[in-house]
Protein backbone atom coordinates (compact mmCIF):
# COMPACT_ATOMS: atom_id res chain seq x y z
CA UNK A 1 0.00 0.00 0.00
CA UNK A 2 2.83 2.38 0.84
CA UNK A 3 4.47 1.65 -2.53
CA UNK A 4 1.20 2.39 -4.31
CA UNK A 5 0.80 5.64 -2.42
CA UNK A 6 4.38 6.66 -3.21
CA UNK A 7 3.80 5.97 -6.89
CA UNK A 8 0.60 8.02 -6.87
CA UNK A 9 2.41 10.78 -5.00
CA UNK A 10 4.99 10.93 -7.79
CA UNK A 11 3.01 10.02 -10.92
CA UNK A 12 -0.50 11.02 -9.88
CA UNK A 13 -3.82 9.23 -10.18
CA UNK A 14 -4.33 7.03 -13.22
CA UNK A 15 -7.62 6.88 -15.09
CA UNK A 16 -9.51 3.61 -14.69
CA UNK A 17 -11.21 3.63 -18.11
CA UNK A 18 -8.21 4.22 -20.38
CA UNK A 19 -6.88 0.65 -20.34
CA UNK A 20 -9.63 -0.50 -22.72
CA UNK A 21 -7.94 1.40 -25.57
CA UNK A 22 -4.44 0.49 -26.83
CA UNK A 23 -1.74 2.84 -25.54
CA UNK A 24 -0.24 3.29 -28.98
CA UNK A 25 -3.37 5.07 -30.23
CA UNK A 26 -2.74 8.41 -28.47
CA UNK A 27 1.01 7.97 -28.89
CA UNK A 28 0.50 7.98 -32.67
CA UNK A 29 -0.90 11.50 -32.32
CA UNK A 30 2.16 12.50 -30.29
CA UNK A 31 4.36 10.91 -32.97
CA UNK A 32 2.61 12.95 -35.68
CA UNK A 33 3.25 16.16 -33.74
CA UNK A 34 6.90 15.17 -33.19
CA UNK A 35 7.32 14.44 -36.91
CA UNK A 36 5.77 17.81 -37.77
CA UNK A 37 8.79 19.48 -36.16
CA UNK A 38 10.89 18.28 -39.12
CA UNK A 39 9.81 21.01 -41.61
CA UNK A 40 10.54 23.77 -39.07
CA UNK A 41 13.86 22.58 -37.63
CA UNK A 42 17.35 23.72 -38.54
CA UNK A 43 18.44 20.06 -38.47
CA UNK A 44 16.85 19.22 -41.84
CA UNK A 45 16.26 20.90 -45.16
CA UNK A 46 12.73 21.97 -46.01
CA UNK A 47 12.35 19.15 -48.54
CA UNK A 48 13.43 16.39 -46.16
CA UNK A 49 11.41 17.90 -43.33
CA UNK A 50 8.20 17.94 -45.37
CA UNK A 51 8.95 14.41 -46.54
CA UNK A 52 9.24 13.12 -42.96
CA UNK A 53 6.08 14.84 -41.75
CA UNK A 54 4.05 13.84 -44.81
CA UNK A 55 5.20 10.21 -44.63
CA UNK A 56 4.15 9.90 -40.98
CA UNK A 57 0.71 11.37 -41.69
CA UNK A 58 0.24 8.94 -44.60
CA UNK A 59 1.18 6.03 -42.32
CA UNK A 60 -1.30 7.28 -39.73
CA UNK A 61 -4.07 7.34 -42.35
CA UNK A 62 -3.20 3.84 -43.55
CA UNK A 63 -3.14 2.39 -40.06
CA UNK A 64 -6.32 4.19 -38.99
CA UNK A 65 -8.33 3.09 -42.02
CA UNK A 66 -7.02 -0.47 -42.43
CA UNK A 67 -6.05 -1.77 -38.99
CA UNK A 68 -7.26 0.41 -36.11
CA UNK A 69 -10.52 -0.30 -34.31
CA UNK A 70 -11.90 3.21 -34.66
CA UNK A 71 -14.93 4.72 -36.35
CA UNK A 72 -14.01 7.07 -39.19
CA UNK A 73 -16.47 9.97 -39.12
CA UNK A 74 -16.40 13.23 -41.10
CA UNK A 75 -18.57 16.12 -39.97
CA UNK A 76 -20.75 17.01 -42.96
CA UNK A 77 -20.96 20.77 -42.29
CA UNK A 78 -17.19 21.06 -41.86
CA UNK A 79 -16.71 18.98 -45.00
CA UNK A 80 -18.91 21.33 -47.01
CA UNK A 81 -17.17 24.47 -45.73
CA UNK A 82 -13.59 23.25 -45.97
CA UNK A 83 -14.33 21.32 -49.16
CA UNK A 84 -15.65 24.53 -50.70
CA UNK A 85 -12.39 26.24 -49.75
CA UNK A 86 -10.39 23.41 -51.36
CA UNK A 87 -12.47 23.65 -54.56
CA UNK A 88 -11.72 27.36 -54.49
CA UNK A 89 -8.02 26.50 -54.48
CA UNK A 90 -8.52 24.35 -57.58
CA UNK A 91 -10.27 27.23 -59.35
CA UNK A 92 -7.47 29.51 -58.20
CA UNK A 93 -4.89 27.22 -59.79
CA UNK A 94 -6.79 27.20 -63.08
CA UNK A 95 -6.95 31.01 -63.00
CA UNK A 96 -3.42 31.67 -61.66
CA UNK A 97 -1.27 28.50 -62.00
CA UNK A 98 1.47 28.22 -59.41
CA UNK A 99 3.66 25.19 -58.51
CA UNK A 100 3.53 25.89 -54.76
CA UNK A 101 -0.27 26.11 -54.90
CA UNK A 102 -0.43 22.77 -56.71
CA UNK A 103 1.65 21.17 -53.96
CA UNK A 104 -0.62 22.64 -51.31
CA UNK A 105 -3.72 21.40 -53.15
CA UNK A 106 -2.26 17.90 -53.18
CA UNK A 107 -1.07 17.88 -49.55
CA UNK A 108 -4.11 19.52 -47.93
CA UNK A 109 -6.56 16.55 -48.18
CA UNK A 110 -3.93 14.20 -46.75
CA UNK A 111 -3.10 16.49 -43.83
CA UNK A 112 -6.72 17.34 -43.03
CA UNK A 113 -7.88 13.72 -43.20
CA UNK A 114 -5.04 12.62 -40.93
CA UNK A 115 -5.27 15.43 -38.37
CA UNK A 116 -8.98 16.31 -38.38
CA UNK A 117 -10.53 12.87 -38.97
CA UNK A 118 -8.18 10.05 -37.89
CA UNK A 119 -5.95 11.36 -35.11
CA UNK A 120 -8.78 12.76 -32.92
CA UNK A 121 -10.28 9.25 -32.76
CA UNK A 122 -6.94 7.94 -31.52
CA UNK A 123 -6.83 10.60 -28.80
CA UNK A 124 -10.44 10.84 -27.58
CA UNK A 125 -10.57 7.57 -25.62
CA UNK A 126 -7.17 8.01 -23.90
CA UNK A 127 -6.91 11.77 -23.32
CA UNK A 128 -4.63 11.48 -20.28
CA UNK A 129 -2.13 9.33 -22.16
CA UNK A 130 -2.06 11.83 -25.03
CA UNK A 131 -1.54 14.79 -22.69
CA UNK A 132 1.20 12.96 -20.79
CA UNK A 133 3.00 12.02 -24.01
CA UNK A 134 2.77 15.56 -25.35
CA UNK A 135 4.04 16.93 -22.03
CA UNK A 136 7.07 14.63 -22.06
CA UNK A 137 7.81 15.58 -25.67
CA UNK A 138 7.70 19.27 -24.73
CA UNK A 139 10.04 18.64 -21.78
CA UNK A 140 12.46 16.85 -24.12
CA UNK A 141 12.43 19.74 -26.62
CA UNK A 142 12.91 22.21 -23.77
CA UNK A 143 15.87 20.16 -22.50
CA UNK A 144 17.53 20.36 -25.92
CA UNK A 145 17.10 24.13 -25.82
CA UNK A 146 18.78 24.30 -22.39
CA UNK A 147 21.65 22.14 -23.69
CA UNK A 148 22.17 24.51 -26.63
CA UNK A 149 22.18 27.46 -24.25
CA UNK A 150 24.72 25.72 -21.98
CA UNK A 151 26.99 25.02 -24.99
CA UNK A 152 26.75 28.66 -26.02
CA UNK A 153 27.78 30.00 -22.61
CA UNK A 154 30.45 27.39 -21.81
CA UNK A 155 31.94 26.32 -25.14
CA UNK A 156 31.17 29.31 -27.34
CA UNK A 157 29.17 27.22 -29.80
CA UNK A 158 26.88 29.63 -31.61
CA UNK A 159 23.35 28.98 -32.74
CA UNK A 160 20.88 31.41 -34.25
CA UNK A 161 18.84 33.28 -31.59
CA UNK A 162 20.56 31.46 -28.72
CA UNK A 163 21.81 33.61 -25.84
CA UNK A 164 19.74 36.71 -26.55
CA UNK A 165 18.07 38.55 -23.68
CA UNK A 166 14.53 37.61 -22.73
CA UNK A 167 12.37 40.66 -21.92
CA UNK A 168 15.59 42.61 -21.37
CA UNK A 169 16.41 40.59 -18.24
CA UNK A 170 18.34 37.38 -18.87
CA UNK A 171 20.43 36.10 -21.78
CA UNK A 172 18.58 32.78 -21.94
CA UNK A 173 16.65 32.91 -25.20
CA UNK A 174 16.70 29.73 -27.29
CA UNK A 175 14.69 28.27 -30.19
CA UNK A 176 15.70 24.70 -29.24
CA UNK A 177 15.35 22.43 -32.31
CA UNK A 178 13.29 25.02 -34.22
CA UNK A 179 14.65 27.49 -36.72
CA UNK A 180 12.63 30.33 -35.20
CA UNK A 181 11.94 31.06 -31.50
CA UNK A 182 8.31 32.00 -32.28
CA UNK A 183 7.65 28.46 -33.51
CA UNK A 184 9.39 27.12 -30.41
CA UNK A 185 7.14 29.34 -28.32
CA UNK A 186 4.07 27.89 -30.07
CA UNK A 187 5.24 24.37 -29.34
CA UNK A 188 5.92 25.16 -25.68
CA UNK A 189 2.50 26.83 -25.41
CA UNK A 190 0.88 23.55 -26.49
CA UNK A 191 3.13 21.55 -24.18
CA UNK A 192 2.40 23.86 -21.24
CA UNK A 193 -1.36 23.55 -21.72
CA UNK A 194 -1.03 19.76 -21.93
CA UNK A 195 1.08 19.75 -18.75
CA UNK A 196 -1.47 21.94 -16.97
CA UNK A 197 -4.28 19.57 -17.94
CA UNK A 198 -2.21 16.59 -16.77
CA UNK A 199 -1.60 18.21 -13.38
CA UNK A 200 -5.32 18.94 -12.99
CA UNK A 201 -6.50 15.41 -13.77
CA UNK A 202 -3.63 13.40 -12.26
CA UNK A 203 -1.62 15.50 -9.84
CA UNK A 204 1.79 14.07 -8.99
CA UNK A 205 5.13 15.72 -8.37
CA UNK A 206 6.54 14.54 -11.70
CA UNK A 207 3.86 16.36 -13.68
CA UNK A 208 4.02 19.47 -11.53
CA UNK A 209 7.76 19.61 -12.25
CA UNK A 210 7.06 19.02 -15.95
CA UNK A 211 4.62 21.94 -15.96
CA UNK A 212 7.30 24.16 -14.44
CA UNK A 213 9.84 23.11 -17.10
CA UNK A 214 7.34 23.72 -19.93
CA UNK A 215 6.55 27.20 -18.60
CA UNK A 216 10.28 27.92 -18.34
CA UNK A 217 10.71 26.83 -21.95
CA UNK A 218 7.83 29.09 -22.99
CA UNK A 219 9.48 32.01 -21.18
CA UNK A 220 12.87 31.25 -22.77
CA UNK A 221 11.34 31.46 -26.25
CA UNK A 222 10.13 35.04 -25.66
CA UNK A 223 7.31 34.22 -28.06
CA UNK A 224 4.87 36.96 -27.08
CA UNK A 225 1.98 35.58 -29.16
CA UNK A 226 2.46 32.15 -27.60
CA UNK A 227 2.64 33.61 -24.09
CA UNK A 228 -0.62 35.50 -24.59
CA UNK A 229 -2.15 32.39 -26.13
CA UNK A 230 -1.20 30.35 -23.09
CA UNK A 231 -2.66 32.99 -20.78
CA UNK A 232 -6.05 32.79 -22.49
CA UNK A 233 -5.99 29.04 -22.99
CA UNK A 234 -5.02 28.31 -19.39
CA UNK A 235 -8.13 30.10 -18.10
CA UNK A 236 -10.33 27.73 -20.12
CA UNK A 237 -8.31 24.67 -19.12
CA UNK A 238 -8.66 25.62 -15.45
CA UNK A 239 -12.39 26.21 -15.86
CA UNK A 240 -12.78 22.57 -16.88
CA UNK A 241 -11.72 21.55 -13.39
CA UNK A 242 -13.35 24.26 -11.31
CA UNK A 243 -14.95 27.61 -12.08
CA UNK A 244 -13.08 29.22 -9.20
CA UNK A 245 -9.77 28.09 -10.69
CA UNK A 246 -10.55 30.04 -13.85
CA UNK A 247 -10.50 33.24 -11.78
CA UNK A 248 -7.12 32.18 -10.45
CA UNK A 249 -5.97 31.90 -14.06
CA UNK A 250 -7.30 35.36 -14.83
CA UNK A 251 -5.50 36.74 -11.79
CA UNK A 252 -2.24 35.06 -12.78
CA UNK A 253 -2.55 36.48 -16.32
CA UNK A 254 -3.14 39.98 -14.97
CA UNK A 255 -0.12 39.61 -12.69
CA UNK A 256 2.03 38.47 -15.62
CA UNK A 257 0.92 41.45 -17.74
CA UNK A 258 1.66 43.79 -14.80
CA UNK A 259 5.15 42.32 -14.49
CA UNK A 260 5.79 42.80 -18.23
CA UNK A 261 4.59 46.39 -17.96
CA UNK A 262 6.90 47.06 -15.01
CA UNK A 263 9.99 45.73 -16.81
CA UNK A 264 9.07 47.68 -19.95
CA UNK A 265 8.53 44.66 -22.17
CA UNK A 266 4.83 45.27 -22.74
CA UNK A 267 5.45 48.81 -23.99
CA UNK A 268 8.24 47.58 -26.24
CA UNK A 269 5.97 44.95 -27.77
CA UNK A 270 3.21 47.53 -28.30
CA UNK A 271 5.53 50.03 -29.97
CA UNK A 272 7.47 47.61 -32.18
CA UNK A 273 5.99 44.17 -32.81
CA UNK A 274 2.30 45.01 -32.49
CA UNK A 275 2.39 48.31 -34.40
CA UNK A 276 4.38 46.76 -37.24
CA UNK A 277 1.83 43.93 -37.36
CA UNK A 278 -1.04 46.44 -37.52
CA UNK A 279 0.67 48.24 -40.40
CA UNK A 280 0.91 44.96 -42.29
CA UNK A 281 -2.73 44.15 -41.60
CA UNK A 282 -3.90 47.51 -42.93
CA UNK A 283 -1.75 47.26 -46.06
CA UNK A 284 -2.94 43.69 -46.65
CA UNK A 285 -6.59 44.67 -46.40
CA UNK A 286 -6.02 47.62 -48.71
CA UNK A 287 -4.40 45.28 -51.26
CA UNK A 288 -7.23 42.77 -50.87
CA UNK A 289 -9.75 45.54 -51.60
CA UNK A 290 -8.16 45.96 -55.05
CA UNK A 291 -8.92 42.34 -56.00
CA UNK A 292 -11.38 40.81 -53.51
CA UNK A 293 -12.38 37.88 -55.75
CA UNK A 294 -8.94 36.33 -56.30
CA UNK A 295 -6.67 38.13 -53.85
CA UNK A 296 -3.01 38.19 -54.81
CA UNK A 297 -2.75 34.44 -55.41
CA UNK A 298 -0.03 32.22 -53.97
CA UNK A 299 2.85 34.61 -54.57
CA UNK A 300 5.25 36.46 -52.29
CA UNK A 301 3.14 38.96 -50.36
CA UNK A 302 6.08 41.30 -49.68
CA UNK A 303 6.04 43.30 -52.92
CA UNK A 304 2.24 43.49 -52.73
CA UNK A 305 2.10 45.09 -49.27
CA UNK A 306 4.99 47.50 -49.27
CA UNK A 307 7.97 45.19 -48.82
CA UNK A 308 6.87 43.39 -45.65
CA UNK A 309 7.38 39.62 -45.54
CA UNK A 310 3.68 39.00 -45.01
CA UNK A 311 0.62 40.03 -42.96
CA UNK A 312 1.68 37.91 -39.96
CA UNK A 313 -1.99 37.25 -39.34
CA UNK A 314 -3.40 33.85 -40.28
CA UNK A 315 -6.91 35.15 -40.89
CA UNK A 316 -5.90 38.04 -43.14
CA UNK A 317 -3.29 35.86 -44.83
CA UNK A 318 -5.79 33.36 -46.21
CA UNK A 319 -8.09 36.15 -47.42
CA UNK A 320 -5.19 38.00 -49.05
CA UNK A 321 -3.96 34.96 -50.97
CA UNK A 322 -7.24 33.23 -51.90
CA UNK A 323 -9.77 36.05 -52.06
CA UNK A 324 -12.87 36.75 -50.02
CA UNK A 325 -15.06 33.81 -51.12
CA UNK A 326 -12.56 30.98 -50.59
CA UNK A 327 -11.12 32.70 -47.54
CA UNK A 328 -14.49 33.07 -45.85
CA UNK A 329 -15.27 29.39 -46.45
CA UNK A 330 -11.97 28.51 -44.75
CA UNK A 331 -12.63 30.82 -41.80
CA UNK A 332 -16.20 29.55 -41.60
CA UNK A 333 -14.91 25.98 -41.21
CA UNK A 334 -12.74 27.03 -38.25
CA UNK A 335 -15.58 29.02 -36.67
CA UNK A 336 -17.94 26.07 -37.05
CA UNK A 337 -15.43 23.75 -35.38
CA UNK A 338 -14.99 26.20 -32.49
CA UNK A 339 -18.76 26.35 -32.05
CA UNK A 340 -18.96 22.56 -31.89
CA UNK A 341 -16.28 22.47 -29.22
CA UNK A 342 -17.98 25.09 -27.07
CA UNK A 343 -21.36 23.33 -27.35
CA UNK A 344 -20.00 20.04 -25.97
CA UNK A 345 -20.59 19.16 -22.33
CA UNK A 346 -18.00 21.09 -20.33
CA UNK A 347 -15.53 18.69 -18.72
CA UNK A 348 -11.85 18.84 -17.93
CA UNK A 349 -11.10 17.37 -21.34
CA UNK A 350 -13.42 19.83 -23.12
CA UNK A 351 -11.73 22.67 -21.24
CA UNK A 352 -8.34 21.45 -22.45
CA UNK A 353 -9.44 21.05 -26.08
CA UNK A 354 -11.22 24.41 -26.29
CA UNK A 355 -8.48 26.10 -24.24
CA UNK A 356 -5.79 24.77 -26.56
CA UNK A 357 -7.81 25.90 -29.58
CA UNK A 358 -8.18 29.36 -28.01
CA UNK A 359 -4.41 29.52 -27.53
CA UNK A 360 -3.83 28.49 -31.15
CA UNK A 361 -6.40 30.99 -32.47
CA UNK A 362 -4.78 33.76 -30.41
CA UNK A 363 -1.38 32.86 -31.81
CA UNK A 364 -2.87 33.00 -35.32
CA UNK A 365 -3.65 36.70 -34.87
CA UNK A 366 0.08 37.48 -34.89
CA UNK A 367 1.65 34.70 -36.97
CA UNK A 368 0.84 32.99 -40.26
CA UNK A 369 -0.27 29.37 -40.36
CA UNK A 370 -2.77 27.53 -42.53
CA UNK A 371 -4.73 24.34 -41.87
CA UNK A 372 -3.52 21.80 -44.39
CA UNK A 373 0.24 22.28 -44.06
CA UNK A 374 2.78 19.83 -42.67
CA UNK A 375 4.45 22.03 -40.04
CA UNK A 376 3.94 21.80 -36.27
CA UNK A 377 1.47 24.66 -36.06
CA UNK A 378 -0.65 23.34 -38.94
CA UNK A 379 -0.75 19.78 -37.58
CA UNK A 380 -1.70 20.96 -34.09
CA UNK A 381 -4.38 23.25 -35.56
CA UNK A 382 -5.82 20.29 -37.47
CA UNK A 383 -5.79 18.07 -34.38
CA UNK A 384 -7.56 20.53 -32.09
CA UNK A 385 -10.06 21.27 -34.87
CA UNK A 386 -10.84 17.57 -35.16
CA UNK A 387 -11.14 17.17 -31.39
CA UNK A 388 -13.66 20.02 -31.24
CA UNK A 389 -15.66 18.40 -34.04
CA UNK A 390 -15.96 15.08 -32.19
CA UNK A 391 -19.52 14.66 -30.85
CA UNK A 392 -20.12 14.57 -27.11
CA UNK A 393 -20.28 10.84 -26.16
CA UNK A 394 -23.09 11.52 -23.67
CA UNK A 395 -25.17 13.25 -26.32
CA UNK A 396 -24.52 10.51 -28.87
CA UNK A 397 -25.39 7.75 -26.41
CA UNK A 398 -28.52 9.67 -25.45
CA UNK A 399 -29.65 9.67 -29.06
CA UNK A 400 -29.04 5.92 -29.30
CA UNK A 401 -31.08 5.26 -26.14
CA UNK A 402 -33.84 7.60 -27.36
CA UNK A 403 -34.07 5.70 -30.65
CA UNK A 404 -34.18 2.37 -28.84
CA UNK A 405 -36.95 3.62 -26.54
CA UNK A 406 -38.94 4.86 -29.51
CA UNK A 407 -38.74 1.46 -31.18
CA UNK A 408 -39.78 -0.38 -28.02
CA UNK A 409 -42.95 1.72 -27.65
CA UNK A 410 -44.33 0.76 -31.07
CA UNK A 411 -47.26 -1.70 -31.36
CA UNK A 412 -46.14 -5.34 -31.69
CA UNK A 413 -47.71 -5.75 -35.16
CA UNK A 414 -45.91 -2.68 -36.54
CA UNK A 415 -42.69 -3.76 -34.92
CA UNK A 416 -42.87 -7.26 -36.40
CA UNK A 417 -43.71 -5.85 -39.85
CA UNK A 418 -40.82 -3.39 -39.76
CA UNK A 419 -38.40 -6.06 -38.56
CA UNK A 420 -39.34 -8.27 -41.54
CA UNK A 421 -39.10 -5.52 -44.13
CA UNK A 422 -36.03 -3.71 -42.78
CA UNK A 423 -34.17 -6.56 -41.09
CA UNK A 424 -30.83 -5.77 -42.71
CA UNK A 425 -31.17 -2.07 -41.97
CA UNK A 426 -32.05 -2.70 -38.32
CA UNK A 427 -28.98 -4.91 -37.95
CA UNK A 428 -26.85 -2.15 -39.39
CA UNK A 429 -28.22 0.39 -36.91
CA UNK A 430 -27.67 -1.98 -34.00
CA UNK A 431 -24.10 -2.72 -35.05
CA UNK A 432 -23.34 0.98 -35.41
CA UNK A 433 -24.75 1.69 -31.94
CA UNK A 434 -22.65 -1.05 -30.36
CA UNK A 435 -19.54 0.30 -32.00
CA UNK A 436 -20.28 3.81 -30.79
CA UNK A 437 -20.88 2.64 -27.23
CA UNK A 438 -17.57 0.76 -27.31
CA UNK A 439 -15.67 3.73 -28.64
Amino acid sequence: MSGSRSREYLWGRSSSNEDAVPLHYPLLAVLAIAASIAPTTWLLSDFHGYLVSGAVLCLVIGYGVLFADIRIRIDSAFLVLFGGYWVGLLVHYLYLPNPSLLQYIFVTPITVFATVVVLPRFVADRPQSFAMGLTLLAVLVMGIGVLMLWQFHTSGIEYSWVGEEVMGLYAIRTPSVFANPNTYGFFMMIGSLAALYTVLVRGGLIWIAALGLCLLGLFMSEGDAAIFGFGLGSVLVLSGRNRILSFVGVGASVAAIYAMIRVGHFSEVMQTTLMSRVDRWVLSLERLALDPLWGIGFVDAGPEIGGYTGPHNSYIEVLLHTGVIAGMLYLGALIYAAGCGIRNRWTQWTGFVVGTAAGVFTYMFFESLILGGLSTSSVVLGLVTGLMLLPDPKREHGRVRSTASEHSSRPPVVERTLSRVFSVRDDGIESSSETEETN
